[in-house]
C-alpha cells in the first residue's frame, strides 16, 4: 500500500534489468549422483508418455506450450477461476504484458504445462506448491494431506524438499505465524489433487523417469 502508481512507473527500467538476469540464468546442475543407466531408461518413458506435454530436452528439444482443460488436469483450480476475462485483458495491457506486447489468452480452457528445466531444483511442485516431492508428484494417493518443510532440508530420494507429513496441523500451533509453517491441501486453493497421469506407470517407470528428471 505504501508503494504509489507512480513508484512502479519509476522503477519499470529496474525490473525489466532484474527480468532479463532472471531469464539468462541457466538451470543448475543436480549435485547429487545420479544413476545414468537407469536415467537413460527414464528418458525412454519419459519421451513415450510426458513429453507431449513437457516437450523434450537436450541439443533439439521443444517445448509445445500446451494448454490441457482444467477437467483433465484436475488440478486445484482457485488460480484458475479467480481470474475473468477482463482482468487477463487487463494484465495484458499493463506492465506485466508489457502494455500490450505480449499476448494474453482471456479465456483459456486449463493451465499451460510448464517446460521442466532444472525440476529437481524448483520444490515443491504444482502451481500452488502443494507437492513437495517428485516421488509425491509421481505417487498421487501418497500426497501427504498436511506438510511442514524441515528448515534446509533436502530429499534425495524422493528428490524434492524434505519435510515432516502430518494428518492435521498441531494444536500447538495456534499462532497464524506458527500455522503457516504447515501446508495444509485441505484449504482453498491449496489442494494436492490432480496430475494422476504417473499413476498409469509401474513403480520401475516412475522411480526410472524421476532418475531422468534429475538430469534435467
Amino acid at each position: 500500500p505504501e508503494n504509489s502508481a507512480q513508484f512502479f512507473y519509476d522503477t519499470e527500467a529496474d525490473f525489466r534489468h532484474v527480468e532479463a538476469y532472471i531469464n539468462s540464468v541457466e538451470a543448475p546442475k543436480y549435485p547429487f549422483p545420479v544413476d545414468s543407466e537407469l536415467a537413460k531408461k527414464g528418458e525412454m518413458i519419459f519421451v513415450k508418455n510426458c513429453s507431449e506435454c513437457h516437450g523434450t530436452y537436450g541439443k533439439d528439444g521443444q517445448w509445445p506450450a500446451k494448454t490441457i482443460p482444467i477437467d483433465e488436469v484436475a488440478t486445484d483450480r482457485a488460480r484458475f477461476d479467480s481470474l475473468n476475462a477482463e482482468m487477463r485483458t487487463w494484465h495484458q495491457k499493463s506492465w506485466f504484458g508489457e502494455h500490450g506486447k505480449k499476448p494474453v489468452v482471456a479465456e483459456p480452457v486449463g493451465y499451460v504445462a510448464q517446460p521442466l528445466d532444472g525440476i529437481w531444483a524448483t520444490a515443491p511442485y504444482f502451481h500452488n506448491g502443494s507437492v513437495p516431492t517428485l516421488w509425491h508428484l509421481f505417487h498421487p494417493e501418497d500426497r501427504p494431506l498436511v506438510w511442514k518443510r524441515n528448515e534446509d532440508g533436502y530429499d534425495q530420494r524422493r528428490v524434492g524438499i524434505e519435510v515432516e507429513e502430518l494428518k492435521e496441523v498441531p494444536p500447538s500451533a495456534k499462532r497464524s505465524s506458527q500455522r503457516r509453517e504447515y501446508f495444509d491441501t485441505r484449504l482453498f486453493s491449496k489442494s494436492a489433487h490432480g496430475h494422476t497421469y504417473p499413476s498409469a506407470l509401474s513403480e520401475e517407470e516412475k522411480q526410472a523417469v524421476i532418475e531422468y528428471l534429475k538430469t534435467l
